[in-house]
């Protein structure tokens, strides 16, 4: 749940991406910032988290070795509908990087771009677990590579 300290909110996030050094470095930058960090390298692994912890972020990547985070996606849609919205994919995969554009949209949820500076993922937080308001996550915009919060 997020938690307002000295101005700062902490948040409690999933990550789950098969490349496990990246994992660690995400989870590294966001406990020096004082986040709970839960990394997971499967579905299995997803879901045993989910089975302890409600996060406030859940980030995705679309492929998990020879699973997909859209699997992953679809039993969290059916064990824990109220997590879905919280759901960001994160890829190194999309076409075209070139093109300028960092975050994309499918199945409803934000895809962000690899590699991302770790900061943009904070965007993606929500709204703590199990609120009930109609809001959408942070982050639900696109934004150009290389644009700065503020800007």
């Amino acid at each position: 749940m997020l938690v307002h300290q000295a101005g700062t909110f902490m948040a409690t996030l999933l990550y789950v991406d098969d490349e496990e050094t990246i994992g660690r470095a995400v989870a590294r930058w966001f406990g020096r910032r004082g986040h709970t960090v839960h990394l997971a390298h499967s579905i299995a692994g997803a879901q045993a988290v989910l089975a302890e912890h409600v996060p406030d972020a859940l980030f995705l990547d679309v492929w998990l070795g020879t699973e997909s985070g859209f699997e992953l996606l679809s039993w969290i849609e059916e064990a824990h509908p109220e997590l879905a919205r919280r759901v960001t994919f994160v890829t190194g995969e999309l076409a075209d990087a070139d093109q300028g554009v960092r975050v994309w949209r499918t199945l409803g949820r934000p895809v962000l771009q690899k590699p991302f500076d770790f900061g943009q993922l904070e965007q993606y937080f929500g709204p703590p677990a199990g609120d009930e308001t109609d809001e959408e996550p942070r982050g639900d915009t696109p934004r150009q590579a290389g644009q700065r919060d503020g800007t």
